[in-house]
């Protein structure tokens, strides 16, 4: 698998508003076995490659969204190995990590989301934000795998995303 060079955003093709599979459809054994399996030939690139793409998705997607990391902000060497950033995207694609591993565990997995939700209310994202970054997450897989990311693999994704997003902002924004 050819690595994917950092410095250049995947195309930003997928409006969340309106995905291409039924997000009410459960998710299925299936689903979660290929986004385990995907994620797995994503994560030997590395969580700093990642995590850089991620980000810079992100910022593609919505400039602004730099405004919610005040460590980032201004910081003409945001990308430099070792920066606040780099560390906090590691960070990120860690976390997806865990949660890729817990998929089949969900009774372990929630309650992890549901905090993780509350502390992001505390960092001032809105439930707007986590599209922003669903939008930038599936670009990013779409960069990476190549022509692994079929549209089975986009569509599993699409419905992990809308739980992940779902139970991080349920409790968070009542």
């Amino acid at each position: 698998m050819a690595a994917v060079g950092v410095n250049h955003p995947a195309p930003i093709t997928l409006d969340l508003q309106n995905p291409p599979v039924d997000l009410s459809s459960p998710i299925t054994g299936r689903d979660v076995d290929l986004v385990q399996q995907t994620f797995a030939r994503v994560a030997m690139l590395g969580s700093n490659t990642i995590g850089r793409l991620l980000f810079m998705n992100i910022f593609k997607i919505a400039p602004g969204a730099v405004d919610l990391f005040p460590f980032a902000k201004g910081d003409a060497n945001m990308w430099r190995p070792g920066s606040a950033l780099e560390c906090h995207a590691l960070k990120v694609v860690e976390t997806v990590a865990t949660a890729v591993s817990l998929l089949k565990d969900l009774d372990t997995l929630v309650p992890v989301l549901q905090s993780l939700g509350l502390k992001h209310v505390g960092y001032g994202v809105i439930p707007a934000h986590y599209d922003v970054v669903g939008q930038a997450f599936i670009a990013t897989l779409e960069a990476t795998l190549g022509r692994h990311f079929t549209e089975s693999v986009k569509n599993a994704y699409l419905k992990v995303w809308k739980i992940v997003k779902d139970t991080m902002v349920s409790d968070s924004y009542a």
